[in-house]
This record gives structure tokens, sequence and C-alpha cells, in this order.
């Protein structure tokens, strides 16, 4: 789940939605890309294929994401589809109006999705943290509110190239996630 500043916004119940853990990990593996259900079910192969198809389906009736093609396969039909992503987006209403206890689940939904992601990436075979360029810090800055947002929407728009990127040489598709918090006793 996308969760800034941006002008889009989206309903609590997309929010209930998507917030499963399994539901979240199936939209953060269509994000910027198109995928067939067993395409998905072969990335996270850890969620039974019942589950996922189901899973999927709670997602397209919810809008969360959109068949962008269809194509007849051995007498079935096999769709491929990808995030909308306005639907997983809290907007500056939206993000005001989460209680705290709101903004506990989302977070909590957030980080354990970048768990379940590590998880699986050191899962697979060949897995090299150091070659593979892993990188976790955290780096205490002194911003106020305003620049904390302002530094939010420069790293967005710095990573905005690298999000149509396609796979090529060496390169494969990596999450990069950001959280901008007070520390409390300062």
């Amino acid at each position: 789940m996308v969760i800034n500043a941006e002008p889009e916004r989206s309903g609590a119940g997309i929010v209930e939605t998507v917030l499963h853990p399994g539901r979240l990990r199936i939209v953060h593996a269509l994000m910027d890309r198109e995928l067939t259900a067993r395409q998905l079910s072969a990335e996270l192969s850890d969620i039974p294929q019942a589950s996922l198809y189901r899973h999927v389906g709670r997602l397209v009736d919810a809008g969360v994401l959109r068949v962008t093609r269809e194509e007849r396969v051995r007498g079935g039909t096999q769709r491929t589809y990808t995030v909308v992503e306005s639907a997983v987006t809290l907007g500056p209403r939206d993000f005001d109006a989460a209680s705290s206890a709101d903004h506990q689940r989302y977070f909590a939904a957030f980080v354990g999705a970048l768990v379940a992601g590590f998880e699986q990436y050191l899962r697979t075979t060949g897995a090299a943290p150091t070659r593979d360029g892993v990188v976790y810090q955290q780096i205490p800055v002194w911003i106020t509110p305003a620049e904390s947002r302002q530094l939010a929407a420069a790293v967005t728009e710095l990573l905005r190239p690298l999000r149509t990127r396609t796979e090529g040489r060496r390169r494969r598709r990596t999450t990069f996630a950001m959280v901008l918090h007070p520390d409390p006793a300062t």
C-alpha cells in the first residue's frame, strides 16, 4: 500500500481489503507491472493457489486490481492483472482522518509486507545480500514536518524513472521502502 500525501483517494473499505497480509503481498507484486495469476502463484509460492485466486478475485471486485488482458488458454481464460495505483494510495484527507489505531495497523501491514518480501528473498537459491546490493539502514535527520514532506516528494521523484525501467542484464526488481517519523524523545 502506498501511503503518502498525493491527492488521490481510496475508500476505507479498500484499505481494509488490502490490509490482509496475502492481499498486500499480491498488490506489492503487481505494482508497476502486469502478471497472470499463474505468474503470481509462482512468485508468491508460499500462498496456496486457491487462496491466491480468491484474494485476486476480491482485489478485482474492490477495484484494487484491473484486468489488462484476457487470453483463451486450453479452454479457459487467462487474465493478466495490474494494480490501480490510485486505489491503494491514501490521500491527505484519508491520512488525517485515520486514528492512531488505524495508523498502527497501516504501519504494521507495511512492515509485515517488507519482512515477508525479505524473507522470501532470503529463501531463494543464491541469495547473497552483499552481492545483490541489499541495504537497510536508519539515518536520523533534523527536519520540520514540511521538510519531511518535501524530502518524501523529492525521493519519490528521484525514483520515478527507475519504476518504468524494464528487466535487463543484471537488473532486477528491487523494493525501496521509506519511513519518516519523528523520534518520540525529541
